[in-house]
């Protein structure tokens, strides 16, 4: 299959180069200097026990350079995906299938859910409706994330650890196109699940994102400073309480108690959320569709959410401030 990668970041370089690594066709695109130092030296990948290695493949900031592909990735932040709908066309055949690798609720996830109850609709998560015009939910292919990663230098990809991915078909359909997706990467390291309940998978994530990434955000503290603070502990599981909450009138229920889910966050220890690295990186940061949708969310089925309703407006002034 031709595969392409929408956004050869952290956990689309690693991606992208462990697919190469077992002889897949693989494409990135990228921009600005990581762009000028993967068509110079390639891709170098630095897995979890420290060892490297390089994956050489296509690399460029137009998609029209790269033609219709199998599988596109769309691996950017949520603040990128007006662009990647300007520029996906071209990668865009009859069955493309377009998996998306991100964090927070996409644009997809009220497509059609829930399928009884109140219609929810969240305009910032598709302004416009430019992203829904431009990828049809028919070809979305969701994967959820469990893997640490960054990018320590232009040019390259670090694995941190973890390595889980969770694919699903946004119907519920446990498909053919899925298995296959699924299948490129059993040769790699990185461990695959399908499920039959996505949106379940991609709200119990969100549900750790929600709590510990603006808390982070707000306080430069890491997982494990959080989950050790009292008083930061205390907000993080009022957080999960609000939004676990809203979930649950549309039939979205956890699997686990606020505790539990702030444990398992803690567990990470010196790890820094995404959402930190974006302030520290003066890069805008995922509100969106990491805090505002399960707000909005709240709002929409009757469930106060006044933690986090103070708690999104201090990360929005906060961001205002890099703006």
């Amino acid at each position: 299959m031709k595969i392409c990668i929408y956004g050869a970041g952290a956990i689309g370089g690693l991606i992208g180069g462990y697919l190469v690594r077992e002889d897949h066709d693989v494409s990135l695109i990228a921009r600005g200097a990581h762009l000028s130092a993967l068509k110079a030296d390639g891709l170098t990948v630095e897995t979890p026990d420290g060892t490297r290695f390089t994956a050489a493949c296509a690399a460029s900031d137009e998609p029209a350079d790269l033609g219709p592909q199998d599988v596109v990735f769309v691996a950017v932040k949520n603040p990128s995906l007006p662009d990647v709908a300007a520029g996906i066309a071209p990668l865009l055949g009859p069955e493309t299938a377009v998996v998306t690798a991100m964090n927070g609720l996409p644009w997809w996830f009220f497509d059609g859910f829930p399928a009884a109850g109140p219609a929810i609709d969240i305009p910032a998560l598709d302004p416009g409706g430019t992203i829904s015009a431009a990828i049809a939910t028919g070809r979305v292919v969701g994967c959820v994330i469990h893997m640490g990663a960054a990018v320590p230098a232009p040019g390259s990809a670090r694995h941190m650890g973890g390595g889980l991915l969770i694919f699903g078909e946004t119907t519920g359909l446990v498909s053919d196109r899925v298995r296959a997706i699924a299948d490129m990467f059993g040769p790699t390291p990185l461990e695959t699940k399908l499920t039959d309940d996505l949106r379940l998978e991609i709200w119990l994530k969100l549900l750790g994102n929600f709590n510990f990434g603006p808390i982070s955000a707000l306080t430069d503290a890491t997982n494990g400073a959080i989950g050790a603070d009292p008083a930061l502990r205390k907000l993080a599981n009022d957080l999960f309480e609000e939004a676990a909450e809203a979930g649950r009138r549309v039939g979205l229920v956890p699997d686990m108690t606020a505790d539990a889910r702030t444990d398992l966050g803690a567990q990470l220890g010196d790890f820094k959320t995404s959402m930190l690295q974006d302030f520290e990186g003066c890069k805008t940061p995922e509100i969106d569709a990491i805090i505002a949708a399960p707000v909005a969310l709240g709002h929409a089925v009757g469930v106060p959410m006044p933690v986090s309703e103070a708690v999104l407006a201090l990360v929005r002034a906060k961001a205002a401030g890099i703006s």
